[in-house]
């Protein structure tokens, strides 16, 4: 009776500590799940770091390229937030990964909105809070090109093609004239030779008038015939 008593009470006691085992280990395989902590990130498991074999951007799930570090500036960080305020020269941000404890946020772009981007932070931890900061990078795409304005150059108006106001006041230009010297040597010339040729009967009567006038004074049988 002794020895089945005793048997019993091994039996329950090696039966509780196998229970308690198998719970235990129940519970410690049951995955904890990492919770964003804010609504404009999602939550991944595990690792994701920047310069692991891959793109971390694609294993996070955003497009572009792993960029570790950010331009003085850009950014701050305080505590387990950090504040992003503006996108890298040449570069536009695509999302931004904080990584801490055994899970990260995945901040993209697209839900963010215009910049500043604040407060950003990893997954909340068993404390309720956000963990600490185990690393974090952003995703980069390179800026397009802003197109180029061709300006086209004001048109003027050819010179032989300037318009001249039409106006009734304004006068006509008037053609230069040319003035050419009148041939007065040669009319004064043909005046005096036609003046000579028709004087030439006023000449001979006048010397036969003095011819008359010495005849009469030198002959006194003249002046007779003439008195009588």
């Amino acid at each position: 009776m002794r020895m089945t008593t005793r048997r019993l009470f091994g039996a329950a006691a090696l039966l509780a500590f196998a229970t308690t085992g198998l719970l235990g280990g129940i519970a410690s395989a049951t995955p904890v799940v990492a919770v964003s902590g804010d609504t404009r990130a999602t939550v991944g498991e595990g690792n994701v770091d920047f310069g692991q074999p891959g793109n971390g951007c694609e294993v996070a799930g955003l497009p572009g390229d792993e960029r570790e570090t950010m331009p003085a500036g850009t950014f701050s960080v305080e505590g387990v937030n950090i504040d992003i305020t503006a996108n890298p020269e040449g570069y536009v941000l695509t999302g931004v990964v904080v990584k801490g404890s055994s899970a990260y946020n995945v901040y993209p772009a697209t839900a963010l909105g215009e910049m500043p981007w604040e407060d950003l932070h990893p997954p909340i931890n068993a404390s309720d809070g956000p963990a600490g900061i185990s690393h974090w990078f952003v995703c980069v795409e390179e800026a397009p090109e802003e197109p180029v304005e061709e300006t086209t150059p004001e048109e003027t108006p050819a010179e032989s093609e300037a318009v001249v106001p039409s106006s009734s006041n304004t006068p006509a230009p008037s053609a230069p004239v040319t003035t050419s010297p009148a041939p007065a040597a040669a009319g004064a010339e043909n005046a005096l030779a036609n003046t000579g040729f028709e004087g030439t009967w006023l000449l001979v009567l006048g010397l036969a008038l003095v011819a008359a006038g010495a005849a009469f004074v030198a002959s006194p049988k003249l002046r007779g015939l003439l008195r009588r």
